[in-house]
């Protein structure tokens, strides 16, 4: 039993020293990287005068300053155009119900009359794909919410009655 744990503890003691090694080995090249982007900066603003840094923090200040107090400005300003407005989220009073046996029809609806919607349903979604037939789509969806269910209804309603 004592010979596990010491065979446990080191095997332990070496996943620690390699994962302390990998991170020291890590910790190096980010020191190494740092000191090399010093070395390129300070070589770029060797000649930097004291007053060019003061024009330069002076610059940094303004430029810092005036943005977050344009930001603060508009947060609190009352222009709602570039907020994001949340609907929420409504029952349709025109919904479906999904279940199957809630919609019985007793009608038949002959082969002529299926094409004939089968037409009006490609028609419509043709409009809705075109740029100057989406206002004449979008309307008829407004003002007959139902339409294009119902459709797909007496599709279905149809197609199930031809497989049996």
């Amino acid at each position: 039993m004592k010979f596990t744990l010491k065979r446990n503890s080191k095997s332990r003691d070496v996943r620690t020293e390699t994962k302390d090694s990998l991170w020291q080995r890590f910790e190096q090249a980010n020191l190494r990287l740092q000191h090399k982007c010093a070395q390129w900066l300070e070589q770029k603003t060797a000649h930097f005068s004291r007053l060019h840094w003061i024009v330069v923090l002076f610059t940094f200040i303004v430029f810092t300053g005036g943005c977050s107090i344009y930001l603060i400005v508009t947060s609190f300003s009352g222009n709602t155009t570039k907020n994001i407005t949340v609907i929420p989220i409504t029952k349709p009073t025109s919904s479906l119900s999904v279940k199957k046996n809630d919609i019985e029809l007793n009608t038949i609806i002959s082969k002529v009359e299926l094409e004939k919607i089968i037409r009006f349903r490609r028609y419509v979604d043709s409009l809705g794909r075109s740029p100057t037939g989406k206002k004449t789509h979008d309307s008829i969806v407004q003002y007959r919410p139902g339409l294009l269910d119902s459709l797909a209804i007496l599709e279905n309603y149809y197609y199930s009655h031809y497989k049996n």
